[in-house]
This record gives structure tokens, sequence and C-alpha cells, in this order.
């Protein structure tokens, strides 16, 4: 690591659209601790975090016209390396879910400036299925300089499917959890109260995007196995997916009584109120490379049932500090979940073990440092 003062920065198109202001927040805040310097340069700022430079460069942009948007993007774009470039800045670091012609753009921008990059492979194979090879060529062998994934399932993936010609540039770096950013005040009886749950039934959560690879299908056919006093509550908005497809599943097996609908973006302040009011988090995944939703709900304390994925195996530990259960097989997560509302010792467990996990092996002034670590200054 080095002991010369970096300046570390972050462009960030998605922000606070998608939950990245706190992965953004959170990662310069680790190398704010290592007595770095810290930009973000995405569609938000403040979360508390002083000493963090915020520059707005991406505003708007998700609402427009798909050719105003791209314009949009590739002059916030412009702006941010322009404005690194002023700042001597030593690392840049992009997100990256999909090798598409927009990241094609977002990559390419800050090498004409002269900047180093690092690129996160968030997803390493698009869930889409609109990354293209030559993309990928170009992104990972020739425009950044480091690339960055989370455990090592994705590094296997990334190295057999990408087809990175050097992979000594390839870093496994964890994804943080996120107890800085939790408001624990509002107790569950509270929570609930503001939702308008009921105060005396056991909730499952299921959170985050709505779409075929998160499997919300699979935890819907498990619902009629399981303890007809427990209820589901749905919380997120469809993205390429329709969700009549997941009433018709609602309807077919009478479930109307039993669900709680919120389609729709949740803001911040409602998540937290999901997350405190919930009894558990189901993430029936058919396909993941991390899932920031799991270390969200671990941060909070709240436990997991989720599907037996590699990149999940990796994070929780059966009957330790979650339960895993044969991925796409709904009688097995239905067995798992009345084992989960019928052993009272489990749940906490499950909930201590989870916060201890986070707090001992995800924690962002050791992921700031695998950074400093990894990089050639």
């Amino acid at each position: 690591m080095s002991d010369v003062r970096k300046r570390v920065a972050i462009f960030d198109h998605v922000g606070e659209k998608a939950g990245m202001d706190y992965y953004d927040t959170s990662l310069v805040k680790g190398f704010l601790y290592a007595g770095h310097e810290g930009y973000v340069f995405s569609n938000f700022s403040g979360l508390g975090s002083d000493g963090i430079h915020y520059i707005k460069v991406y505003e708007g942009h998700s609402q427009s016209h798909s050719l105003v948007k791209g314009l949009r993007l590739l002059f916030g774009t412009f702006k941010a390396a322009r404005r690194a470039r002023k700042e001597k800045i030593d690392l840049v670091i992009l997100h990256l879910f999909s090798a598409n012609v927009v990241m094609l753009v977002l990559s390419v921008i800050p090498k004409l400036f002269g900047l180093k990059t690092a690129v996160i492979s968030h997803d390493v194979s698009s869930f889409v299925d609109n990354d293209s090879s030559v993309i990928q060529d170009i992104i990972y062998n020739r425009l950044c300089d480091y690339i960055i994934i989370h455990n090592q399932f994705s590094y296997e993936t990334l190295v057999k499917t990408a087809r990175v010609r050097k992979p000594e540039k390839i870093h496994i770096i964890k994804h943080g959890g996120y107890l800085d950013h939790i408001e624990r005040e509002t107790g569950k009886s509270e929570a609930k109260y503001q939702l308008g749950l009921q105060k005396n039934v056991k909730y499952i959560l299921f959170f985050g995007q709505i779409k075929k690879v998160k499997g919300l299908d699979i935890l819907l056919e498990a619902m009629p196995y399981v303890d007809k006093e427990i209820h589901l509550i749905i919380a997120g908005k469809p993205w390429k997916d329709d969700f009549s497809y997941y009433d018709d599943i609602i309807k077919k097996h009478h479930l109307e009584d039993r669900i709680v609908k919120r389609i729709q973006f949740i803001d911040d302040d409602e998540r937290n109120k999901y997350f405190l009011a919930a009894d558990v988090n189901v993430l029936p995944y058919r396909i993941v490379y991390q899932s920031g939703v799991l270390l969200m709900a671990m941060s909070y304390g709240l436990p997991v049932i989720a599907s037996d994925l590699p990149a999940n195996r990796e994070i929780i530990s059966n009957e330790r500090n979650g339960l895993l259960f044969y991925s796409e097989n709904s009688l097995k997560l239905s067995e798992q979940i009345n084992r989960f509302f019928g052993d009272n010792h489990l749940r906490d467990e499950l909930s201590r073990n989870a916060i201890e996990t986070i707090e001992r092996e995800y924690d962002w002034n050791d992921i700031a440092g695998s950074y400093l670590d990894s990089i050639t200054w």
C-alpha cells in the first residue's frame, strides 16, 4: 500500500437510481480512512460523509428520451473526466453491469484523458443477454487497467467467458456491507405500523428489482406449502419483466390475502422500514454473481434464506449465518421457510451471526485497503 496520498474517483451513472450511492460512499469512505482523497461523480451527494468530493454530472438522464439520454451520459462523462484530469486523479473506478455500447463509451472517455481505470464487473455476464463479446474484449483487454470482481465464482466465470488475456489484472475484492447506512431507531412494531402491515403477522420479504433471474415465481410457488399465517411482502420494480405473470401465480394459488404488493421503486426510507418490519429475507435467485440485497439484509441482522448458488455459498454458511435451499426447488424452499419460523433459537442465531459476518468479513475499510494493495501506483 502506498504511503503517498492518492486521489481516487468513482464514475457512477446509476447512483441513487439503483442503490449504488451506498456502495460508492462506503468505498470512498474507506479510502479516506486510509488517508487518501475520494471523489464521486454521479447523481447524488451527501449520505453524511464529510470529506468526500461529490460532483453531480449524471442528473436527469434516466428520464430522458434515448437519444437525449445518450447525449447526457456522454456529456456527463466528459465533464467528469475533464474534472478528474484537472484534479490529478490517480485512479478512476467504473461500475460494469453489462458490456454494451453505453459502457463502452463510459470506458473510452476516461482513457482519452489519460486516466488510469479499474472496472468493477458486477454482473460478469449480463442477465438480459445483451453483452457483446467484442465490447467485452475491448473493455477488459484494451481499455481498463484493472478488473475487480467480488468473489471466486465471478473470477472463474470471467476468465472462462470473457477471454481476459491478462488474468493478472483481475483482482477479487469483496462487496462490503451496509452497517453505516442503517437507521435502527424505528422498531419492528413501529415499522409495521408505518407501512400498514398487520401487527401480529410474520412476514417474508422479497426485495429489489423484479426480473426472471431473481426467481420471484419460485417463491410464489412455495407459498401454498408455507404456514398460512405467514405472509409475503414483494417490494420492488419490474425490470424488463411483466408483473402480470406473477399476479397469475398469486391468483392460481389463491394467495391474494397473504401478499403485500409494493410494485414500484422503493426509496431509502421505505426500504429501511421493510427490512426492519420483515422477519426473513428470501432470495430465490436463479443466477447471481453478487447480491447487494443479501449483504444489506445481513447488515440489518435480518435472517436470509437463499438459493444455493456458488456466489451465495461464498457468503452464507448454511445454518450458521443463513439458510440455503436447492436452487429453483420451491418445495425445498417452503421447507426451509417453515423450519425457520418454527425455531426461535435458529432465528436468533442466524440474525446474530449475520451481523458478525458483515463486521468481520465485509468491512469497507478493509476493502478499500485491498484496492490500495492491488493497484500499482
